[in-house]
């Protein structure tokens, strides 16, 4: 089967990235071609295919909407990039006729490549997959979260709520772009287009039916990774919090607790340079917190040797967070995992099975479940569930096959 794979980067930034690669590397292996389609950047992994990637909104350095330089050229492209984009449906129509794919894989358009993805590859006939990371289909922020509280207001009054609140970008004018785009889609029914969504959790699918989406249409796919080779069983002398260092990832309410632990260790890694990085960094310098430790961003063996040494992972996430790869990589290395009771992350963490779970926010209860955790029998117990859980939900053969089974359905279908 002949596999195009679309998402707004074509390098690591985040989770969709990391899947994006992973299940390419995945259905290569299993004698699958899988040709990209994205946007042209200076840090793009190389392709021949690139001669089909449009030209990115700001230039081909920058990345994120905060780097773009607003100016009438950029201020119309973001508005076209984030209701639809006549130049992104012809880019893709011209590499769906030259490679003719027998599928489209959508993992991530918003803003940068619009929903004219869709609508190209169906005016050809194409089926269309789209893999949701989080809720861009039902909230203008993608996350449910206004300040640091869970807020449905626009599920419930209507998406005017946002432009009052200012929730994208904290900006008048950007969060009625998105509200208009949104709006715009609903009215088009474009997302009607869509053949088959997969969720990587079930709180997400869930979320969908609720609100008005076809239920027939909805698939849970969890993401997936590989057991660890070296899987020593290490327990180690600290608490591990990794991935990205941003307000609804709950990083502040870890520093909270362990500020009241001045005996306990944490270690914290991830991109120390965003804005939230640097807030937390300097509330830790000012109050002579000595415990905490910032590594900064790791991967590959690096990245897997702190996993592997921590004691445990935390996962403090304040919004629904849609199963995160933290998760996964825990796992990966049989660690017990504390996390936040909301959205995806009981799926993950079984209370008293596999981890705990506390409170979103609290630190206080946060510093219960720590010292309950912190035994190593009970750590050893809980990792070991934790590699269960793995082979038995997240496996790579299990997820492709249950991919597959849905890509070769809806090709049938359409023939």
């Amino acid at each position: 089967m002949r596999v195009l794979i679309v998402n707004y980067r074509y390098f690591i930034s985040g989770g969709p990235e990391k899947y994006m690669f992973n299940i390419k590397s995945v259905l290569e292996k299993n004698g699958h071609e899988v040709i990209p389609f994205s946007i042209k950047s200076n840090k793009n992994v190389k392709t021949e295919y690139e001669k089909y990637f449009v030209e990115p909104i700001g230039g081909r350095d920058v990345v994120y909407f905060d780097e773009v330089k607003k100016t009438p050229k950029s201020i119309l492209q973001l508005l076209s990039r984030s209701i639809y984009s006549f130049p992104v449906k012809k880019a893709i129509k011209k590499e769906i006729k030259d490679v003719k794919p027998d599928i489209i894989y959508i993992i991530h358009f918003v803003n940068k490549l619009s929903p004219s993805v869709i609508k190209g590859a169906k005016e050809l006939g194409i089926p269309v997959v789209l893999r949701l990371s989080d809720y861009f289909l039902l909230c203008p922020r993608f996350d449910f979260l206004r300040g640091k509280k869970i807020c449905e207001d626009c599920l419930i009054k209507g998406y005017t709520c946002c432009i009052k609140h200012k929730c994208v970008k904290n900006s008048t004018v950007a969060s009625f772009i998105r509200v208009l785009s949104m709006k715009i889609h609903k009215l088009t029914k474009i997302y009607n287009n869509v053949d088959a969504f997969i969720t990587p959790s079930e709180f997400l699918k869930n979320k969908l039916i609720v609100n008005g989406f076809d239920k027939n249409k909805i698939m849970h796919l969890p993401t997936f990774t590989s057991p660890s080779e070296n899987n020593d069983n290490i327990i180690g002398d600290y608490g591990l919090y990794f991935g990205r260092i941003s307000e609804e990832k709950g990083v502040e309410t870890v520093i909270k607790a362990y500020e009241k632990m001045p005996d306990k260790k944490l270690k914290i890694m991830g991109d120390d340079n965003t804005e939230e990085a640097q807030r937390l960094k300097k509330y830790c310098q000012e109050n002579k917190i000595k415990n905490i430790k910032f590594l900064g961003f790791k991967s590959g063996k690096e990245l897997d040797k702190v996993i592997s040494h921590c004691r445990y992972v935390i996962i403090p996430s304040i919004w629904y967070d849609n199963l995160p790869n933290t998760a996964l990589e825990a796992f990966k290395h049989s660690k017990a995992i504390i996390a936040s009771n909301i959205g995806s992350l009981p799926e993950l963490v079984i209370d008293n099975v596999n981890g705990l779970l506390f409170e979103p926010g609290n630190y206080e209860d946060l510093i219960v479940k720590i010292k309950k955790i912190d035994n190593e029998k009970l750590l050893t117990k809980f990792g070991k569930e934790s590699q269960k859980l793995l082979t038995q939900k997240f496996s790579e053969q299990q997820h492709y096959e249950n991919l597959i089974e849905i890509f070769n359905k809806l090709v049938k279908e359409g023939k």
